[in-house]
């Protein structure tokens, strides 16, 4: 089937902008969203671009279309510069601050869901859930706009009695009404009434946004993990939601001390080939309607050539090899591809010379965000990068090894990445590129669910139990190849 690739629209790469576009009649529903929408998962986990937003989107899209009450907090509504302006820290406050932090979050979500039952006039009817009405009406709920405001002014109200000249017993008693939530408690039987017949969706996204890596970004997290588990043990019709991303959920310590109790409840997003490959047939599909009775392989060689003639490497493996699996770097090179048309020698499809276009700036800003993703943990990586600039793509280990140790031995100038770089292990160093996927390691024989490979460069996202100094052979992920000049080995 011929198709007029320039008619191709593959989409946003951002959910926010998508759900309105096209999102909800091509999202691919998989097994990681079945989990969410049946409620059996409450917290995503997943790396920059893997789909996290999308899930949510959809799942509040579809909520919402069947009468439910659907809250969404956005990314504008978190502030962490905003928390450590008005805080004091935890030592000079004398406080705990996740436990704080968790019945503030439980605060914020009682008033969000009590606002939205009054707006939405639901269980009117019901006489028992006036008191609802009369809260939001007193407390002028309505007029509210701000959530982090309201959590901010909750974590003062405890501050100020922790801090306060009151005497011990009624400051005592100051603190466990407000750790108990006591103004709360009179309107729990009401809001079981109301979820007797409806269901309410909280979608927590995108906790990201504006990280700064202080006491209070980790303990407003923490805390938020605790709020959702005990908010959600209130009703099967009330849950929850939190997406986060891996970097953030692997290094906050607080997180693990209750890991057990949330573990069953946590739900990491992976994808593979053929998941990827349906995910982009079905946005192929949504340009051009009269394909819809191919299958995805088909789908993907109406827009591609099937073969890089120079290599016979597939084209859709190719593209998946410069990605870490993730949707959005997917979708990044597919449309840098169908911009690149006109470089095509294969008439209305794409072929190795637009895909090589393609890839100049796709490398580029691969590996721009793979340094940004990980900002915070290591500052400054794009600058370990640049000690690869013009070197070879692969190296075996005594290579790569001694390569490394004249890194962090001050060898090479990382500029600002030396003060944590420098004197650190060379180990240590090969750990934290391979776990970023700046490094893939060659694993002679490897099968998964997903995979089931003879050999393989394979990265920390589709293999991360390995064993690094098992391992003989190394190689730069291909994504970086193109924009630091590396040279392919022969």
């Amino acid at each position: 089937m011929r198709l007029d690739i320039r008619e191709l629209n593959l989409g946003s790469d951002s959910a926010e902008r998508d759900i309105n576009l096209g999102l909800a009649e091509y999202f691919y529903q998989n097994a990681t969203y079945q989990k969410f929408l049946s409620g059996r998962k409450t917290i995503l986990v997943g790396n920059r671009g893997a789909g996290k937003s999308a899930i949510f989107k959809y799942i509040a899209a579809t909520e919402i279309r069947k009468g439910n009450l659907v809250l969404e907090l956005s990314p504008e509504e978190y502030s962490y510069e905003l928390l450590s302006e008005h805080l004091t820290s935890e030592e000079d406050g004398f406080w705990r601050k996740q436990s704080a932090y968790s019945v503030a979050w439980q605060y914020l979500l009682y008033t969000l869901i009590f606002k939205s039952i009054a707006q939405t006039k639901r269980g009117l009817l019901l006489g028992a859930t006036k008191n609802i009405y009369d809260y939001v009406s007193n407390q002028k709920l309505s007029q509210q706009t701000s959530s982090i405001i309201t959590l901010v002014n909750y974590l003062k109200r405890i501050e100020q009695v922790k801090t306060s000249t009151a005497t011990g017993g009624l400051r005592s008693q100051d603190l466990q009404a407000l750790y108990s939530l006591d103004e709360m408690k009179t309107l729990l039987p009401s809001l079981q009434a109301v979820l007797k017949n409806t269901k309410i969706k909280i979608l927590i996204d995108e906790l990201d946004k504006g990280w700064d890596n202080s006491e209070d970004a980790k303990f407003f997290i923490a805390g938020l993990f605790q709020a959702t588990q005990k908010l959600n043990l209130i009703s099967p019709n009330l849950r929850v939601y939190i997406s986060i991303r891996q970097e953030l959920f692997d290094n906050i310590p607080q997180i693990y001390e209750d890991a057990q109790k949330i573990r069953e409840d946590v739900e990491v997003i992976r994808w593979g080939k053929n998941e990827l490959l349906e995910l982009i047939g079905r946005r192929i599909v949504h340009s051009f309607p009269q394909a819809a009775q191919l299958n995805a392989q088909k789908l993907w060689q109406s827009i591609f050539v099937a073969q890089m003639q120079a290599s016979g490497t597939e084209t859709l493996d190719y593209i998946i090899d410069r990605t870490q699996l993730r949707p959005r770097e997917l979708l990044q090179f597919c449309k840098l591809c169908a911009e690149r048309i006109e470089y095509s020698l294969a008439g209305r499809r794409i072929d190795e010379v637009a895909i090589a276009a393609a890839e100049e700036s796709y490398s580029e800003q691969k590996t721009r965000d793979l340094a940004s993703e990980y900002r915070f943990q290591y500052p400054y990586l794009l600058d370990v990068f640049e000690v690869f600039r013009g070197k070879r793509s692969h190296y075996n280990k005594e290579e790569l090894d001694y390569l490394l140790l004249a890194i962090v031995c001050g060898e090479y100038d990382v500029e600002q990445a030396s003060s944590w770089v420098l004197d650190m292990d060379y180990l240590e160093l090969k750990q934290i590129l391979w776990k970023i996927g700046f490094l893939k390691a060659w694993v002679p024989r490897h099968t998964n669910r997903r995979t089931s490979l003879a050999a393989a460069y394979l990265g920390h996202y589709e293999l991360p139990t390995i064993n690094l100094e098992n391992i003989e052979r190394f190689r730069i992920h291909p994504a970086c190849t193109s924009f630091l000049h590396l040279k392919e080995a022969c």
